[in-house]
């Protein structure tokens, strides 16, 4: 029975029924509420009510039509997110890759340019030792040559000092 019971119905007209044994007759509740439902589909207030039912059906339906249209928005909107980040995290492990092998090639360019400084510094040390090696060599066999010179006018003097003018001559 369309609109009895209803709370979109406009009013429902109040009837006294008569008493049975177990509350109302069945038969005459039943009568009653189709002279109401026959009233109401028939008159004014029954298409009011029809009209304002189905404008809240097209209402409702258009609510539940926006209501998907906006989820099917938030997954693409979250499946979207979830592709940019999963992006962004693919790019980021690729830049920390590359920033390894960057500072890999750094670090080992600079152990070998450390490696060839030391060899120049080591070779440049070899050479300056060889130098004053030789240069006290040179000044070690000066100074024995002095020292020889010297001993050997010690050895002269002595010689004619002992012997005199006539001393050999060695």
């Amino acid at each position: 029975m369309p609109g009895v019971g209803d709370s979109r119905s406009l009013f429902v007209v109040q009837r006294s029924f008569r008493r049975v044994r177990r509350g109302y007759d069945p038969e005459e509740v039943d009568r009653h509420l189709q002279l109401v439902s026959e009233w109401f589909s028939q008159g004014r207030g029954g298409r009011t009510a029809r009209e304002a039912e189905q404008e809240l059906i097209v209402r409702e339906r258009a609510a539940a039509d926006l209501e998907a249209q906006a989820l099917r928005h938030a997954e693409g909107t979250r499946m979207e997110a979830d592709a940019t980040l999963e992006g962004a995290r693919l790019r980021a492990a690729a830049e920390i890759a590359d920033a390894r092998r960057e500072a890999e090639r750094i670090l080992a360019e600079a152990a070998a340019a450390g490696e060839r400084l030391l060899a120049e510094r080591r070779a440049e040390i070899e050479a300056e030792a060889a130098a004053l090696k030789a240069e006290r060599e040179r000044e070690l066999a000066a100074y024995d040559e002095r020292r020889r010179r010297e001993a050997d006018r010690l050895v002269e003097a002595a010689r004619r000092e002992r012997f005199g003018a006539d001393a050999p001559e060695a």
